[in-house]
């Protein structure tokens, strides 16, 4: 499935916000809002970096984390953004996460889980040059 993308959707701002408040969180031990808002801002900054990748108008995938890392290696492969590839084959990126884990317990999220995410997040921001 594609998305086109909203006039409204700014994918590196989001991204950035995302990263922000996942750091807010993880300070305030609340791990499961930081494991979800980290798992966000990867998504957004991966999204930002296929939005910007040259050769004209795309359909950005409607998905989220994991699956996006397959569309993600397949766009970003032999292309500039051979940093996000490297990343995404990365056999631990965002192990774990899911969109779906909003609605878990929070017996099910740990400062080690948040921080491994925090880590991935900030690394994909950084390779999609969002300034991080």
């Amino acid at each position: 499935m594609t998305m086109t993308q909203n006039s409204s959707d700014n994918f590196q701002q989001s991204a950035l916000r995302w990263l922000h408040d996942g750091h807010c969180l993880l300070a305030a031990e609340r791990y499961g809002g930081a494991s979800h808002a980290y798992g966000l801002a990867a998504e957004c900054a991966l999204k930002h970096a296929m939005a910007s990748l040259p050769g004209g108008h795309r359909e950005l995938p409607h998905r989220h984390l994991p699956e996006l890392i397959d569309d993600g290696k397949r766009w970003f492969s032999g292309r500039a953004h051979k940093g996000l590839f490297q990343l995404l084959n990365t056999q631990r990126y965002m192990a774990d996460w899911s969109i779906h884990n909003r609605y878990w317990s929070d017996q099910y999220f740990s400062a080690a889980a948040a921080e491994r995410f925090r880590d991935d997040a900030r690394r994909t921001c950084m390779a999609a040059d969002l300034g991080v």
